[in-house]
């Protein structure tokens, strides 16, 4: 073995010990230093190369008791200021779904079985939120245009061959159907962080070819009634334009002409009818603080569990319960903003700011349905209406967001991305 390889060889077992593998390159350079500046100590101090290699590998240490002691020291890090507000609304709204299949009166509930199909989801959301956290988010950022133009192939299957239901297409994949039109703002988040990080808006042709590119999807989905889908769509597009440093004229000029037709098909949509009017005249005022204001679930409501839970979480258990859930999920929000605005990474910060974005209207939208305010139906809210494939992507995404900031402080490893 040549003499630097014992160095090396050294590096690779202690790193080994080190179950970070984001922070190896770190702890290889700065080891690997100490070592040369050991060995050139020894040297000067009258020792043969190979003496003052063994000096130094001898003063460092046994790799085994170090590399326990780094692994103690590098623990990837979870912030727990974002999982733990989505574990806690995600119990809550199983809670809710195991109310209403056993405890309610609506017989389609039941046979739906949607406290046991929500339990599926969520394990298999947890599952896919914590490989999401080990997973090392910049490696999407090289695979950005293949998940937008998979998106938009996707998108543009769904809208020829998919089981329209209230125009909403849905993607039947043999054993399940998947309303897609409600996954892609989030694939949409990734793809444009990905695209538009090191972008030129300055450059004419660019800034033509970068309104391209936002304004497929919005088009897209514009065929469609998913009206809430397609605004989400927009105000990510308006989102990462910003963040990507485009003026505001330029953010205008792309956005300005993709919400027209938005706009007016939310006019013509937008339903005030809410929760409290399918209670044959109850009204909010009548709701209890804590504990319930009904004795029973009427056949009528048909929305409960997805557009009008927050309602039903008013009704069922009390203000107080709903006030905890709003202050958890707009806590979550400004945790994944704040940590956005502090990243130096640009398609971290664009990545983090986009999927922020995402969440924020699909609350807002959601809270505005709710309280009978000009809302979109078929908004779900996060973490707790019942369905499938938001709560999958929505995992997902709070994943991504772990895994960033996971790596918020490897600044070595995000310039070699970028």
């Amino acid at each position: 073995m040549g003499l630097d390889k014992k160095f090396e060889a050294y590096l690779d077992k202690l790193c080994k010990r080190i179950r970070n593998k984001d922070v190896h390159d770190t702890i290889k350079l700065e080891i690997g230093d100490h070592l040369q500046e050991l060995k050139e100590d020894a040297m000067e101090r009258g020792f043969s190369e190979e003496e003052a290699i063994n000096q130094a590998l001898t003063h460092m240490g046994d790799e085994k008791v170090l590399g326990k002691q780094l692994n103690r020291t590098h623990k990837a890090p979870m912030d727990l200021q974002i999982i733990l507000p989505v574990l806690a609304v995600s119990l809550f709204g199983l809670l809710i779904m195991y109310n209403l299949q056993f405890h309610s009166t609506i017989k389609a509930l039941h046979e739906m079985n949607v406290f046991s199909n929500s339990l599926v989801y969520y394990l298999a959301g947890l599952l896919s939120m914590l490989v999401m956290f080990r997973f090392d988010y910049r490696r999407l950022a090289t695979y950005s245009i293949p998940i937008y133009i998979g998106t938009l192939l996707i998108l543009s299957l769904t809208l020829l061959l998919g089981v329209w239901v209230d125009g909403i297409p849905f993607l039947n994949i043999g054993f399940a159907f998947i309303n897609f039109t409600e996954v892609t703002p989030y694939l949409l988040a990734v793809s444009f962080a990905g695209i538009f990080h090191k972008w030129d808006w300055k450059d004419t042709r660019k800034f033509w070819i970068g309104a391209g590119v936002l304004a497929l999807p919005i088009l897209l989905l514009s065929t469609t009634w998913a009206v809430a889908a397609t605004f989400l769509s927009l105000i990510v597009c308006m989102t990462i334009v910003s963040v990507s440093k485009a003026s505001i004229k330029q953010v205008l000029a792309i956005t300005l002409p993709l919400s027209i037709w938005p706009l007016v098909r939310f006019f013509v949509q937008a339903d005030t009818s809410t929760l409290p009017n399918a209670y044959a005249g109850l009204t909010l005022r009548d709701a209890n603080f804590i504990g319930s204001a009904l004795q029973s679930t009427p056949e009528p409501v048909s929305r409960v569990h997805t557009d009008f839970i927050f309602s039903y979480t008013i009704y069922t258990f009390g203000w107080l319960s709903a006030i905890i859930v709003f202050g958890l999920i707009a806590y979550f929000i400004w945790r994944i903003i704040r940590t956005g605005r502090r990243m130096v990474y640009s398609y971290a910060r664009l990545l983090t700011i986009g999927l922020a974005a995402t969440f924020s209207v699909q609350f807002f939208l959601s809270i505005l349905m709710n309280f009978g305010l000009p809302g979109l139906p078929g908004v779900a809210m996060p973490f707790m209406s019942f369905g499938g494939s938001h709560i999958l992507i929505e995992m997902i995404a709070v994943g991504l967001l772990l895994s960033i900031y996971r790596r918020r402080n490897t600044a070595e490893q995000a310039m070699a991305y970028s």
